[in-house]
Order: C-alpha cells, then sequence, then structure tokens
C-alpha cells in the first residue's frame, strides 16, 4: 500500500511539472501566461534587433546574450520576435520577495535581422534565491511562419547548480534545455546562442 501511495506521489508530481513547464510540454501554468499576457500588453510596438533585458543602472554582472535563429530547416530566419527575461542578481524574478510585480521584472524584446540574428544586453541572472534551480535565461519566439513557441530554457555551464542530466541533454532535457559555456570579454559575459524554430507553434 505504501508503495502504491509513493507511486501516486511520484506520478502527481511528474503531472504537475507537465503542466506548469514553459517549454513546450504540456499546457502552459495559467499564472505563467497570465505574467505572459501582462508582458505582451507592455511590448513595444517598434523592435530592432538589438535589445535590453536589464538597464545598465541594474546591480549584477554585465551580460550580452548573442543569438541566432534557424527555421526547421537550419535556414537564418529574419523577421522572428524574441522575448526572454530571467531573475535578477539576488535570483528574484518579481522584484524583491518575489511579490513586487505581476510580471517578470527583468524582461526584454527584440526581432531578428535578415540574418536571423539578435542581442540582449543584461546582467547574469542569479540562481533562484533558494538555491533550488541554476541561473538561466528563458526565451520565447514567434514568427508568421511558425507561430509562437517556447524556445530552450538556456543554463550557465559554469554555474555548480547544473545537474549532469542538464549537461549531458538526456530525454526531453536535450530538447526543452540548453547548457551553454560563456565567454569574457573586456569584464563582460557574453553567451552566444543559436535557437531553431519548430514546425508549429506549441502554446
Amino acid at each position: 500500500m505504501m508503495g502504491y501511495a509513493l507511486n501516486a506521489t511520484v506520478l502527481i508530481s511528474l503531472l504537475s511539472m507537465l503542466v506548469v513547464s514553459p517549454n513546450g510540454y504540456g499546457q502552459a501554468d495559467p499564472e505563467w501566461l497570465k505574467s505572459w499576457n501582462e508582458a505582451v500588453s507592455s511590448r513595444p510596438e517598434m523592435l530592432s534587433a538589438s535589445g535590453r533585458i536589464a538597464l545598465p543602472e541594474e546591480p549584477g554582472i554585465p551580460m550580452i546574450i548573442r543569438g541566432r535563429v534557424l527555421d526547421p530547416n537550419g535556414t537564418p530566419a529574419p523577421s522572428v520576435v524574441v522575448h526572454a527575461y530571467h531573475r535578477d542578481s539576488q535570483g528574484f524574478d518579481f522584484g524583491a520577495g518575489d511579490n513586487s510585480y505581476t510580471t517578470w521584472r527583468l524582461q526584454g524584446w527584440v526581432i531578428t535581422d535578415e540574418d536571423g540574428r539578435f542581442e540582449f544586453k543584461t546582467i547574469r541572472p542569479a540562481p533562484d534565491h533558494l538555491g533550488r534551480e541554476a541561473a538561466h535565461v528563458h526565451m520565447t519566439l514567434e514568427s508568421k511562419s511558425f507561430g509562437r513557441q517556447w524556445a530552450p530554457t538556456v543554463y550557465l555551464a559554469d554555474d555548480p547548480l547544473v545537474v549532469a542530466a542538464q549537461r549531458q541533454g538526456v530525454g526531453q532535457l536535450s530538447q526543452s534545455r540548453k547548457v551553454s559555456a560563456l565567454e569574457i570579454v573586456d569584464g563582460v559575459q557574453r553567451l552566444n546562442l543559436e535557437l531553431r524554430l519548430k514546425g508549429e507553434p506549441d502554446f
């Protein structure tokens, strides 16, 4: 009987992970959608290939995210809207104590250029303030041809909280997460990414 209860608990946990995943597995969590819709409502009317997530005065280690978006066939994808957000230098998503905002405090929007490239200036995100999850960046992609979809969550390779399964890309992690190394140039950390669109929208 105890074994059955344990299995049921594990099953419920797995189903919960599927529901809240912002990476295309299962349905989006309603709370996440609320934050997403608020972010969309404040999206700038004019976008360029270069933008900001954190303002210059934001405390933290400077970081630049440079990426290139490809279509499902591997061809550079222009005019793809990229939204990105991450935690601050204290490990909070929604301000101090995670209760100051209802959408992500550090977030930004860009649109890819004719070569599918984009850039965000920001700070290095910290791990979750309780030490539950490694530092990472969330991104979504939106294009006329392939709709709106989650990009893999990008974890920082030098973070000791990145678990072995994430580094090896085991199972679903190989599609929903990626671990990327950082370069440091003149004291600024640089994250270089290549993102590929899926054939269909997923949220």
